[in-house]
């Protein structure tokens, strides 16, 4: 198993650590990658380079695809799970690209290394009559209430994920608000429309009397705010929602991501093309989106299944025809 780096690791300070260092300061200032990104970069190459140090390797060069899938093995050993591997394989990647792109590297090892596979689990979506009572949760009669009443609406209304929520200042909301200008993932721009309940209750939220003075910061006047005028963090969202979740007596395992699956398949649902679920949603590739159908596919067959006098292998039908 893979072990934390020791004395001798720190001690080594080699080429491969080094080379690790510069590519997590090309991350952080040439890339601009979130702090999170970042952090999770870290922690994964940081477990390479114990591996490498372990096994005597401390020269880029000297890795080889049998290395790294030597590497994933071990990790497999561990018990860690096939995402998290593919995780650390896609940072690995990462890593050696930017070798080849600086010259310090003929070829990338890890292009012939084949990502694990992890099932993928169809995401939990919500009944219309549970969103309904998530909603209701909230304190309309309070400041912090009403707030949450905009955000929760947001979630739902507009599918978007946690950092996003947590991301958005006031010159996001165009003119009218009708419009949320959304910062994603690799620092990608969408632009999604705010309509029904979601625009209502942002409205009142803006309009509220009791709203605190916004504490501008650097990523401008922040729309969503604590009761001391400052942006509320993604932690703080997702404690949030899950405390909303228990109110309302719904799944724990049920989060904010869980209102953006339900947004889209929703969507799909009354009707919406996937390539506009695409769009909405910021995904990079369409396979992404197609989840979605995979759970508009089992609504359809469970509706089916109660619905059909077939269904059963019963005799529904003849005895539709009086026969």
């Amino acid at each position: 198993m893979v072990k934390s780096p020791g004395a001798g690791a720190a001690a080594h300070g080699g080429t491969m650590e080094r080379t690790v260092a510069d590519f997590l300061t090309y991350l952080e200032r040439g890339r601009q990658a979130s702090p999170h990104t970042v952090r999770a970069y870290t922690t994964d190459l940081r477990q390479l380079l114990a591996y490498l140090d372990a096994t005597g390797i401390h020269d880029p060069a000297a890795v080889t695809h049998r290395t790294l899938r030597a590497f994933l093995a071990d990790l497999a050993a561990g018990a860690v799970g096939p995402r998290s591997r593919a995780r650390k394989l896609a940072a690995i990647r990462s890593l050696f690209r930017f070798l080849v792109r600086e010259g310090r590297l003929a070829a990338n090892p890890a292009r012939l290394v084949s990502a694990p596979r992890a099932p993928r689990p169809l995401p939990r979506v919500l009944t219309i009559d549970e969103v309904l009572r998530l909603l209701a949760v909230p304190n309309l009669a309070t400041a912090a209430g009403r707030r949450d009443r905009a955000i929760l609406e947001l979630f739902y209304g507009c599918g978007l994920r946690i950092s996003e929520v947590s991301r958005l200042s006031e010159a996001d909301l165009a003119p009218g608000g009708d419009w949320l200008t959304i910062h994603g993932k690799g620092r990608k721009v969408r632009r999604v429309p705010v309509v029904g309940e979601a625009r209502a209750a942002l409205g009142r939220y803006l309009a509220d009397p009791e709203r605190p003075a916004p504490r501008r910061d650097a990523d401008g006047v922040p729309l969503w705010l604590t009761a001391t005028g400052d942006r509320l963090t993604a932690g703080q969202l997702h404690g949030l929602v899950k405390a909303a979740v228990r109110a309302a007596g719904l799944p724990g395992a049920t989060a904010a991501h869980a209102l953006r699956h339900t947004y889209a398949t929703h969507l799909l649902e009354g009707g919406a093309d996937l390539r506009s679920i695409q769009e909405l949603l910021g995904h990079a590739s369409l396979s992404t989106t197609q989840q979605y159908a995979h759970v508009d596919l089992q609504h359809l067959l469970e509706q089916y299944d109660r619905a059909h006098p077939r269904a059963h292998g019963g005799r529904g039908c003849d005895r539709a025809r009086g026969d």
